[in-house]
């Protein structure tokens, strides 16, 4: 899949309604993910407080946890689409393509390594990561095609580790054990020595 594919995906996707006073809630939500990356586990009391604003200017944003998740689970995406466009601009084949795409999304891991421990029930959501798997399912075909990937791997096994790979990266780089660019690194020689031929 080309970058004007990936384009095609990242502006298909319908942006959220603006609330009435967008500044507030993008306050509450970029305090939501400072303060979840720190502590997943912290209170909306503490995001509220974070955020500056009490209990009931978050609830008439986010009526509870789980829409306050959904909606960082759309901004860590509307980050990966950005990211990952922004460092697909020249690259010449899927093996470059997929070698970015690890180097631009992992770093975010920082700010969203939290959501690896979250259930989102959010057809928005779930909608968009299926888009997401789409297009890794077009890169495992290009990587395919290049030999990068063996023949004889199913393209949804494929699909599964590189995603999982991401995650795993995540959590490590939420331990502190890997800094980002190694666990880019990391990840791509593993899809790449355990997927290939």
């Amino acid at each position: 899949m080309n970058v004007a594919s990936y384009e095609t995906i990242l502006y298909h996707n319908a942006m959220p309604e603006r609330p009435l006073r967008p500044s507030t809630r993008q306050a509450v939500l970029d305090a939501a993910v400072d303060t979840l990356a720190r502590n997943p586990g912290a209170s909306l009391s503490e995001i509220a407080s974070r955020a500056g604003v009490g209990r009931a200017s978050l609830h008439r944003h986010f009526s509870s946890r789980g829409d306050l998740i959904a909606a960082a689970s759309q901004q860590c995406m509307d980050e990966i689409d950005a990211a990952t466009a922004a460092a697909l601009k020249d690259a010449r084949s899927a093996k470059e393509r997929l070698s970015r795409m690890l180097e631009a999304v992992i770093p975010l891991g920082d700010r969203y390594h939290f959501l690896v421990s979250e259930a989102v029930d959010d057809e928005a959501v779930r909608k968009r990561y299926a888009e997401e798997l789409d297009w890794l399912a077009h890169l495992v075909d290009d990587l395919k095609a290049e030999g990068a990937i063996a023949a004889d791997v199913p393209r949804s096994w494929a699909v599964v580790n590189i995603d999982a790979q991401i995650w795993v990266a995540w959590s490590e780089l939420a331990a502190g054990r890997l800094a980002p660019a190694h666990a880019a690194d990391l990840a791509l020689r593993t899809l790449l020595e355990g997927l290939g031929p």
